[in-house]
């Protein structure tokens, strides 16, 4: 699915591929209020099967159109991955039992 593959409903899901070892699911919105805006959120990327835990707050891109609000969280998102400066998520393991 690419930039134009967008669906006309108030809120669409979709997956857009950045480059060929990096895959992103986004949510795409429109306001209710006027004047229409659209805000475009990146829920996950996932890179070389791994995926990296985003904010929201980091990718959220906003505009007056469908595809300016999709082209401007994607450039959040590869601006992110660039940097490395999405928070990861470490799972902590049970410590080892000790007597």
């Amino acid at each position: 699915m690419n930039a134009r593959d967008c669906h006309t409903g108030p809120v669409s899901p979709g997956l857009y591929q950045i480059d060929d070892k990096t895959l992103v699911s986004i949510r795409l919105a429109r306001s209710a209020q006027d004047p229409s805006r659209f805000r475009a959120v990146a829920l996950a990327v996932l890179r070389d099967n791994h995926r990296v835990p985003l904010s929201s707050t980091l990718t959220a891109g906003y505009g007056a159109d469908r595809e300016g609000a999709l082209q401007a969280c994607l450039e959040r998102v590869r601006e992110g991955l660039e940097r490395g400066r999405f928070p990861q998520l470490h799972r902590s393991r049970r410590p080892e039992a000790t007597l």
